[in-house]
């Protein structure tokens, strides 16, 4: 089964499900993410980008990522170009691969970024789109996520310590307070409780088809 992941920034993707990545390619399962702002800004600069790509390569070896893919749009900055430039980005990816499963952000969030990804993913959920698109997730980033309910669970005990283990790969990114392996395990412990399991990550099931 091919599975993409469709990421705002490098490191979303294992925050977001990190840990169900790491279960689907342990069943087999061929993994992909595409990383839509990846590149240097006014904010950022090329060699701080570069270091995040070279760590996201890094995380990928750890959760046995079959390929990961940069869009480079500008880092935090996706609110000032056309949404079809983005459109357009995704639509090579998803053409290319043919996924049976998709993740990506929901869309209700503080990050201006992780909200026009959710918009353009959306369009290539259409079932009229992509007829082998058999079933969307939406997956939270804590402490930027809003009004998130999830309706689906994955139980990821077996697969937390290759979630953290990833995490600590992004060295530049997981000492803050929301993103530190700490928290992490406790987002996880978390949504775990909630359906009596160890540790879970939490999603929202948009659409399967059986």
């Amino acid at each position: 089964m091919k599975v993409l992941v469709i990421a705002s920034h490098i490191d979303d993707e294992v925050l977001g499900c990190g840990g169900t990545i790491k279960k689907h390619t342990k069943a087999g399962d061929q993994v992909y993410v595409v990383f839509i702002s990846s590149k240097d800004s006014k904010r950022f600069d090329e060699a701080i980008m570069n270091t995040r790509k070279a760590h996201a390569k890094k995380a990928a070896d750890v959760l046995g990522i079959q390929e990961i893919f940069f869009a480079d749009h500008p880092l935090i900055m996706l609110d000032t170009i056309p949404q079809l430039d983005i459109v357009t980005s995704l639509e090579r990816i998803i053409y290319e691969i043919k996924p049976e499963v998709l993740y990506c952000h929901y869309d209700a969030d503080m990050n201006s970024d992780h909200r026009i990804v959710s918009q353009a993913a959306m369009v290539w959920c259409r079932p009229s789109k992509t007829p082998f698109l058999k079933k969307v997730l939406f997956y939270e980033i804590f402490a930027s996520t809003q009004k998130f309910n999830p309706n689906y669970y994955v139980d990821i005990s077996h697969e937390i310590e290759d979630k953290l283990e990833a995490l600590s790969v992004y060295s530049t990114e997981n000492n803050a307070q929301t993103r530190t392996l700490d928290t992490s395990r406790l987002v996880a412990g978390y949504r775990g409780a909630e359906v009596n399991t160890a540790y879970a990550e939490a999603f929202y099931l948009y659409r399967e088809i059986g």
